[in-house]
């Protein structure tokens, strides 16, 4: 059995969908990401052992690039080029993830 929206639903979520709307969400996003990457940084610092901050430090670097991204994407934004802004939070989260696994295999 499935269950169907109603035509005027998919009408109104269809209308919604365009590049404008997708990059604001795109910068809720991004901030999120900064935040986050920011508190596991501040956690794995005072967490612990003398070996630690060395590990870590591959965050604070993560942490500048995505900040430099939040406000690139915010300049981009503003001078209406929406659909450069999903594309580089896009690339910004795969790049933050990469980078994450690369630098930190430990941290996993």
């Amino acid at each position: 059995m499935t269950v169907e929206a109603p035509p005027a639903r998919l009408a109104r979520v269809r209308a919604w969908f365009t590049t404008h709307h997708i990059a604001q969400l795109a910068l809720v996003v991004h901030p999120l990401i900064v935040v986050r990457t920011g508190g596991e940084y501040l956690r794995l610092r005072w967490a612990g052992s003398a070996d630690l901050p060395a590990l870590i430090e591959p965050l604070f670097i993560s942490l500048a690039a995505v900040g430099a991204l939040a406000i690139l994407n915010l300049i981009l934004y503003f001078n209406r080029r929406e659909g450069w802004v999903i594309a580089l939070t896009a690339v910004g989260i795969a790049a933050l993830v990469a980078y994450k696994l690369a630098a930190m295999p430990s941290l996993g």
